[in-house]
């Protein structure tokens, strides 16, 4: 084999092993970009989930403070916290002293809200009204007792 041959190949094979590498340099350039940006998404996701639930707390006390003083009735306080209970945390459910807003809930449930509550003739409102107050009367001190235990409820510790 001649010199020229010989010298000719090993700058074509050092040409190409530089070639190489630079391409795996800039692979590797993207992978670190890509775990970059996967990290920050899955930061900003974790901060998403945070917000999400340091909201549905405050909005769970907010409320039970509310049923406490008397500024929200029994009823919709119930169907309000069981959806955020259910959002937040929904084994909270299986403890002995909530489990009368899962009551009032289902108890509840058939009765319509909001526009078909207005649609409803005045006689079928009252009818449900009524249905309404006997089971707050009903089930008045353990509302009361379940609020009591939301608002000092120690979430952050038992949700991380």
């Amino acid at each position: 084999m001649s010199d020229t041959l010989m010298y000719s190949l090993i700058a074509l094979f050092s040409l190409l092993t530089i070639g190489l590498a630079v391409y795996v340099w800039v692979l590797l350039k993207r992978l670190q970009q890509q775990r970059k940006n996967a990290q920050a998404a899955q930061e900003a996701y974790a901060a998403s989930a945070q917000q999400q639930r340091d909201y549905l707390i405050d909005s769970i006390r907010i409320l039970s403070r509310g049923i406490l003083e008397g500024q929200c009735p029994l009823a919709e306080g119930c169907i309000r916290i069981k959806v955020m209970i259910d959002n937040l945390s929904p084994q909270l459910h299986h403890q002995a002293e909530l489990q009368v807003i899962e009551t009032m809930y289902r108890k509840t449930e058939h009765i319509p809200t909001l526009a078909a509550w207005k649609r409803l003739p005045a006689a079928q409102r009252k009818v449900f009204q009524q249905e309404i107050d006997d089971l707050e009367n009903e089930y008045r001190e353990a509302i009361q007792a379940a609020a009591r235990c939301l608002q000092d409820y120690p979430f952050e510790q038992r949700l991380h």
